[in-house]
């Protein structure tokens, strides 16, 4: 069997584990990534919405900080998430966008004037004033008391995605894609790399290091409608889990997005309620202000998600070949 050595080993290369790459190479790490996919197809390139960040530049900004940001995840995670790492997270957010855009990111910026928007249904018009103009704007999300969501039109994952693994090529990370981690390899309770198959050649290899970072997303396909890729299978935790010794938390904290295509599971960006589409039952009713009479459309995820299921167990789905579902109304 072929051994690989290297400092640090990053299983998994989307935005976290090329991003944890890069840090770890310019610590002078030797590093090695490696990836089911070539990294620029991963599934982080599937992200469309944006990325928050209270930076607080545009018209429909104005006053955010990070502590409206925390209060807002806070609350959005019904006071389920960890306070600290959410502190750091809203804290850390505005420096990272603006590190993506050095590292080419090509945010999606304020014009200065008035142009059209739509909120809560209805035609308004913002006035961005001169000085804004050219900084990087935000959009509305869900959960959200101020605009804050960072993008890139509608391939905001796509652009990160390309940005930090061109910045991870740049610092001469080493990148190999086409591996599948099988297992850990571990002793006295200390990981020390992987066993891994070469998906080309189907040999097995054994990457050996001094400290292991797993980041392979999601397991989004464990469930029967997903917008997730066929390689979010959580192969990571179950190799972590295998070993008896590493345990896994919050194992129930799955986002379910409101809004995918039935019956594909395609995902449609929350961007089209951002921007003002709107959800309607089988009798073209608008039920989200029934239910969530403030945030309407655009409550957090998991409470738009529970309010679609129960309108439509209350009779108020559209019957369809593939089951029942709802309309969201972009006209």
């Amino acid at each position: 069997m072929k051994i690989n050595y290297c400092d640090a080993l990053v299983i998994g290369g989307g935005l976290a584990g090329l991003r944890a790459a890069v840090a770890a190479q310019k610590k002078g790490l030797n590093t090695i990534v490696l990836s089911l996919v070539p990294v620029k197809r991963s599934h982080s390139a599937a992200a469309q919405g944006g990325m928050q960040a209270s930076l607080g530049n545009s018209k429909m900004s104005d006053g955010d900080n990070e502590d409206l940001h925390f209060a807002d995840t806070v609350k959005g995670s019904d006071w389920g998430c960890d306070q600290v790492v959410a502190r750091m997270f809203v804290h850390t957010a505005p420096k990272a966008i603006r590190e993506l855009a050095s590292w080419g990111v090509p945010w999606s910026r304020v014009k200065e004037g008035s142009r059209e928007a739509v909120i809560n249904a209805k035609k308004t018009t913002i006035t961005e004033d001169a000085d804004r103009h050219g900084l990087i704007t935000s959009r509305d999300f869900g959960g959200t008391k101020k605009w804050r969501t960072c993008y890139t039109a509608d391939a905001t994952g796509h652009t990160m995605l390309f940005g930090v693994a061109n910045e991870a090529l740049k610092n001469n990370v080493d990148i190999r894609d086409r591996k599948e981690a099988l297992s850990i390899i571990h002793e006295n309770g200390r990981c020390y790399g992987a066993i891994v198959r070469d998906l080309i050649t189907g040999e097995l290899e054994a990457y050996v290091a001094k400290g292991t970072c797993i980041a392979t997303g999601g397991y989004g396909r464990v469930f029967k409608q997903t917008t997730n890729a066929v390689i979010c299978e959580g192969i990571g935790a179950a190799i972590a889990l295998e070993t008896g010794i590493a345990t896994l938390g919050n194992m129930e904290a799955v986002q379910f997005h409101p809004t995918p295509i039935v019956p594909s599971g395609i995902l449609l960006t929350e961007g089209c309620r951002g921007d003002g589409g709107i959800l309607r039952d089988v009798d073209g009713h608008r039920f989200m202000p029934d239910y969530e009479p403030e945030k309407k459309e655009l409550a957090s995820r998991d409470v738009v998600s529970r309010r679609m299921i129960e309108h439509i167990r209350n009779g108020k789905g559209v019957p369809s070949p593939y089951g029942f579902h709802v309309w969201l109304d972009i006209s």
